[in-house]
């Protein structure tokens, strides 16, 4: 109760402090400060969330997959059935050869929906809310389709295939058609960032803002708080619910899209 009424009493400004913080302030929690010269590798919330997401990826994943038995219990019905869904829906969109890489995109699929489902439980961190860590996620997709475009066409050919055949004026609509393609590849992994990023950013902002206008209209006590409470609590709910979807759903997005890139470098020759 006296938790309660000290919620009640939160003024609009400290509330609006709280939401628009809330992230900037796991950058001082649960801190142990490391410093190596003038580089900074302080592990705080965001990062313990991290390595907890990691963790639970490489128990699902590694250490699953080496558990199998005859007479599988749901431990394993869980990691078979995860196989299964990247081999199904994951790997081998455009050739077979896209197969050997579903397993790095599997992994990136279980870590996305760890860190999302994760974010969503009180008094965590979401980690895919902060875009240094998708732009970063994104980067190393942008490497890998790259690389593994040059590796599998060479450079010149990988290069090439960037500007389609049969152009009039080859002279002239090649550079620039060369110009659109690279602006198109630089602009995947922006969007691999920000989409991941904003999309659950927005959605925890939606909750907050729903459950704070019970405080906005006078508290849990007042006639208008109480009021506010019966309508803001049931659509918090809702959208909550539909976050978890939203969760399962930019997951599979960048896992897949990533899975399709490097497809696409892949067979870029081909295409």
């Amino acid at each position: 109760m006296r938790g309660t009424l000290m919620l009640a009493q939160v003024s609009q400004e400290e509330l609006t402090h709280k939401i628009l913080h809330t992230w900037e302030e796991a950058k001082h929690s649960w801190l142990i400060p490391i410093h190596i010269g003038p580089i900074d590798l302080s592990i705080n919330k965001i990062i313990w969330f991290l390595f907890l997401g990691a963790a639970i990826t490489f128990l699902i994943l590694f250490i699953g997959a080496r558990m199998l038995k005859d007479r599988p219990g749901a431990y394993q019905v869980i990691v078979e059935e995860t196989y299964g869904f990247g081999r199904n829906y994951l790997g081998g969109q455009i050739g077979e050869e896209g197969m050997k890489w579903f397993p790095y995109t599997l992994s990136i699929f279980v870590f996305l929906l760890t860190l999302n489902i994760m974010g969503l439980i009180p008094n965590t961190y979401p980690v895919t809310s902060n875009l240094s860590f998708t732009a970063t996620l994104a980067f190393i997709t942008f490497a890998l389709t790259h690389y593994m475009g040059i590796k599998k066409n060479g450079a010149g050919a990988y290069f090439k295939s960037w500007v389609p055949g049969g152009l009039p004026v080859k002279v002239f609509f090649a550079p620039f058609m060369f110009l659109i393609h690279t602006l198109s590849e630089i602009a995947r992994p922006i969007t691999l960032a920000i989409r991941l990023y904003a999309n659950m950013l927005a959605g925890h902002l939606i909750i907050f803002v729903f459950l704070s206008f019970i405080l906005y209209a006078g508290g849990f006590f007042s006639t208008a708080g109480a009021l506010v409470t019966v309508v803001s609590v049931p659509a918090a709910i809702v959208f909550y619910a539909f976050e978890i979807f939203v969760a399962i759903l930019q997951a599979y997005i960048f896992a897949i899209l990533t899975q399709v890139y490097i497809e696409l470098a892949i067979y870029a020759e081909d295409h």
